[in-house]
This record gives C-alpha cells, sequence and structure tokens, in this order.
C-alpha cells in the first residue's frame, strides 16, 4: 500500500468532478478490504464508538485511532488538514460531512485524554451500559 497517491485530479470517465486522492497509507494492510471499507467504514467507527462509549471497550479493531495512525498524511501529519488527506478527500467527492473530529484529534497522538470530556474516567456509567446491554441481549429463557 505504500508508495504513490490513487486515483486522483482527473475526472472519473463520463463526469467532470475529479476524482478523490487517495494518499498511499503507512500501514501494509487495512482492517478490511478497501472495497468493503469505502462502503462499510462508518457503520464500523458507529458501532466501535457505541462499545467505547458505552462498554468502555477500547482498542478494538476498528478503533478511529488506528485509522488516523495509519491514514495521517506524511505532508500534514492529519487526515483532515488540507483538501487531499484521507479523509476529507473522499467526504468531499461524496459531500458527506465529517463530524468525527468534532470530538476526536485529527493527527496520531494528539489526544490529550484517552476520554471525551463527557465520559467520566471511573468509566462507572460505562459499566452500567454494559451491563443493561448485557441483559437486553440475552435470550429468553
Amino acid at each position: 500500500m505504500g508508495g504513490v497517491a490513487h486515483a486522483a485530479d482527473e475526472p472519473a470517465k463520463g463526469s467532470r468532478v475529479p476524482r478523490p486522492v487517495i494518499e498511499a497509507a503507512k500501514g501494509g494492510q487495512c482492517v478490511e478490504p478497501a472495497a468493503d471499507m469505502r462502503r462499510n467504514h462508518m457503520e464500523y467507527l458507529k458501532h466501535q464508538r457505541d462499545d467505547t462509549m458505552h462498554g468502555g471497550i477500547r482498542g478494538a479493531k476498528y478503533s478511529l485511532k488506528t485509522c488516523i495512525e495509519c491514514h495521517a498524511s506524511p505532508a500534514t501529519n492529519s487526515v483532515t488538514a488540507a483538501p487531499t488527506n484521507f479523509c476529507i478527500s473522499c467526504h468531499s467527492y461524496a459531500a458527506v460531512k465529517v463530524d468525527c473530529f468534532e470530538c476526536h484529534a485529527t493527527q496520531p497522538g494528539k489526544a490529550t485524554s484517552s476520554f471525551h470530556p463527557l465520559v467520566h474516567p471511573t468509566g462507572a456509567t460505562a459499566a452500567l451500559s454494559r451491563q443493561v446491554r448485557q441483559l437486553a441481549t440475552q435470550p429468553a429463557d
């Protein structure tokens, strides 16, 4: 996956709209195939967000932090600082707002805390939410 940017500035066939620039990732292999990630990354991140916020589960397969560490541009060290950065390029092309970074850092290692400002570090609320979810998903006897 290393090396040069993919797709890029030429219009898509039959379109005047430039295709998104996909900068090469730092890692060797994404957690899922590229086509699957294009279609489903938002679902993976949403489910991971719920597991993290409500269950206190961190560091799982679909961690936004892992995405940023791999996909941050070598030039800007960010996924959102320039129009060609990983997240911005595709989201601009698709006309979809990127709202992840209203709370999350856009650069690797820039978070000042591992907790969102509204989450108490003791995780008592997270533990209670996890117990409620476990009860709700248990099959009825």
